[in-house]
C-alpha cells in the first residue's frame, strides 16, 4: 500500500519524501487520522462507510463505552493496523472538542502515537 505524505497541516506534502509505503507505523498513523475524520455517509459512492460521529459518538446521551467502542473499531479496522498499545477518549465541556488518543502498532512492527481532535457540536 503506498499513500501520499501530508504534512502538518494536512496538505499534500511535496518534494523527495512524498510517498509512504510497506504498512509503516507513519503511514497507518495518517490512514487513522484520516479515517476519523470521514464522517458515516460522507462519500456518496459507499454511504456504510465512515466514522458515525452524529450517531454513535457525538449524539445527546451516548454512552462512553460505546463512544469509545465506535472510535476503537475505526481505529483497528484501519488496513496495516496490527494493534492498540494504548487508547483513550477524553471530553473538555469547555472548549467544547472530543480527544482521541492512541499508539497504535503496524503490521511492520513499528508504532506510532495519534492524537485527533474532534469538534463537538
Amino acid at each position: 500500500m503506498t499513500v501520499r505524505k501530508l504534512d502538518a497541516d494536512g496538505d499534500l506534502a511535496l518534494g523527495a519524501q512524498e510517498f509512504l509505503s510497506g504498512y509503516s507505523a507513519e503511514e497507518v498513523a495518517q490512514n487513522v487520522r484520516t479515517r476519523l475524520k470521514f464522517f458515516l455517509g460522507e462519500w456518496f459512492l459507499d454511504t456504510t462507510d465512515g466514522t458515525d460521529w452524529f450517531g454513535g459518538v457525538l449524539g445527546k446521551g451516548s454512552v462512553l463505552s460505546s463512544r469509545e467502542s465506535v472510535i476503537r473499531r475505526r481505529i483497528l479496522l484501519t488496513p496495516g493496523c496490527a494493534g492498540m498499545t494504548a487508547f483513550s477518549v477524553t471530553t473538555d465541556i469547555a472548549t467544547r472538542e472530543l480527544t482521541v488518543s492512541a499508539t497504535i502498532v503496524s503490521q511492520s512492527g513499528d508504532s506510532a502515537e495519534i492524537q485527533y481532535v474532534q469538534a463537538v457540536i
